[in-house]
């Protein structure tokens, strides 16, 4: 799977990175900025985003889910732990993922999303993910 990570701080980017490799996914990024991200994705659509919601330059995640969802309707997470603003922001969202995080972790979460979308999970949610609305 195409995974955009949308993450500004260095080392949780590359943790990030590396996790969903060794796990098998395409790594869309790292990127740090709204405006790289709406960029990339119009080079490659994701199938999937992992988003940040306070980046550099005082750009807000909340606009790449926005934008994603409008044109290409891209499941996103958001890894934050502005978790008011994402709760205030979940229409953009499937759910949340408060930081600090254990990389590893977010490979489950991410196959728990995926096998619910196909209907191949009757598992229980992830303890550190906050579900907003369910996948299509």
């Amino acid at each position: 799977m195409d995974i955009l990570v949308v993450e500004d701080e260095t080392l949780v980017a590359f943790a990030l990175e590396w996790a969903l490799r060794i796990a098998g996914h395409q790594v869309l990024g790292p990127v740090d900025s709204v405006g790289d991200a709406i960029d990339l994705c119009r080079e490659r659509r994701p199938d999937f985003a992992l988003i940040d919601l306070n980046l550099r330059d005082g750009g807000d995640g909340v606009e790449v889910a926005c934008y994603l969802n409008q044109h290409y309707q891209t499941p996103c997470l958001f890894l934050s732990a502005q978790v008011a603003h994402a709760r205030a922001n979940c229409r953009f969202a499937l759910g949340l993922v408060r930081k600090p995080y254990d990389s590893a972790r977010i490979i489950e979460i991410i196959d728990f999303i995926t096998g619910t979308a196909h209907r191949r999970t009757s598992g229980q949610v992830p303890a550190s993910l906050e579900i907003f609305r369910q996948p299509h």
